[in-house]
């Protein structure tokens, strides 16, 4: 009987329909997944014993298994039921089954579930233990399978599985290494270790970006700046992050909580774009307009004065406005378009 997890009957179904109490299964796959197990929970769950056997090396440093199965099995995450679901899996791990993987990668390509109980049946094909190869999540695969039933295939196939399990040269004992993978998705995390793993996992992708020579032009002088050199290593980060984003993006907004010199973080992002020649208008709430006038004048709390800032500073609600000043600025002659609304003139600045 043909089994294509599709319209010709599903691997998980025909296991379950053939696997009794006190059964004995063994298993070659080259992926294992604690949701294909939950789908067969109830049933695995009374068998005698198992033996799993990974068709190539799966528990080391070069080679990783991942149990939370393939791509297909998205849904199945999403449920948030990991930490119950592995657990689940390692208990019976630990009681039921034994665990082999072969010691050269590809040496075992074939896939076998083979149910040893008062009627032996075997699956044979190209179907691994997870959700989409047993055909309970939607899969692109063309699985081809086959149930055997007869007796004399069976016990061949039981027997080609003992030779693979009772090979040393082949195969070595990983179980103590899978209950060690099983128990980092199940044991308890700090709130610490999580944060810093969703934020890995949000930035990843942009971790390699944030390279300083390609990012900056260093021919500026923009490392010799004043502003510059009294960053910290974070804030100089933060700036570079913010001058990538506005090349990328024509647009980056500066939040972080207060304190933490988002306000210099902006002004060293200025003084690169008008080290570029670059005119920069600033726009800021009335009551804040003197704590970005004051870098740009001859003042005593102007730490920032050999630098020569020369930004352009409106109020926020200037830009409803056609006439009046807005400090020294007549914005009934001010020349708009040195300032377009681009990267290079217009710095967004959150204050959370």
């Amino acid at each position: 009987m043909i089994l294509d997890n599709k319209q010709n009957g599903l691997v998980g179904d025909s296991f379950k329909k053939y696997v009794a109490k006190d059964a004995s299964l063994s298993l070659v796959t080259n992926q294992f997944s604690i949701f294909a197990y939950q789908k067969l929970r109830k049933e695995l769950k009374h068998i005698k014993d198992a033996r799993l056997l990974f068709g190539s090396p799966s528990f080391n440093e070069v080679s990783t298994i991942s149990l939370l199965g393939d791509t297909h099995e998205i849904v199945e995450r999403n449920k948030m039921k990991q930490m119950y679901v592995a657990k689940k899996c390692a208990e019976w791990i630990e009681s039921k089954v034994n665990v082999e993987e072969a010691k050269m990668p590809g040496a075992i390509p074939t896939k076998l579930l083979h149910v040893n109980a008062s009627q032996d049946v075997a699956i044979s094909g190209s179907s691994d233990f997870t959700c989409s190869g047993l055909g309970y999540c939607p899969s692109s695969s063309f699985d081809m399978n086959t149930l055997i039933t007869n007796q004399e295939n069976t016990d061949q196939l039981l027997g080609w599985f003992n030779s693979l399990w009772n090979h040393d040269a082949m195969t070595h004992n990983v179980k103590t290494e899978m209950l060690a993978e099983l128990e980092k998705l199940h044991q308890d995390n700090a709130p610490e270790f999580i944060y810093f793993v969703t934020l890995y996992n949000l930035f990843k992708d942009l971790l390699s970006d944030i390279d300083e020579e390609q990012i900056i032009k260093t021919k500026t002088g923009f490392k010799d700046t004043v502003v510059w050199n009294k960053l910290y290593h974070f804030q100089k980060d933060g700036v570079l992050g913010a001058i990538d984003k506005l090349e990328k993006y024509n647009g980056c907004i500066i939040a972080d909580s207060v304190g933490l010199g988002k306000t210099f973080e902006a002004l060293a992002v200025i003084k690169y774009y008008e080290l570029r020649n670059d005119r920069v208008l600033v726009l800021a709430p009335k009551k804040l307009r003197e704590n970005w006038t004051v870098y740009t004048v001859n003042d005593k709390r102007n730490i920032l004065a050999d630098d020569r800032l020369n930004y352009d500073v409106l109020n926020h609600t200037d830009l409803t406005r056609e006439s009046g000043k807005s400090g020294e600025i007549n914005l009934e002659t001010i020349n708009w378009g040195n300032c377009q609304v681009s990267p290079r003139c217009t710095i967004s600045k959150a204050i959370s």
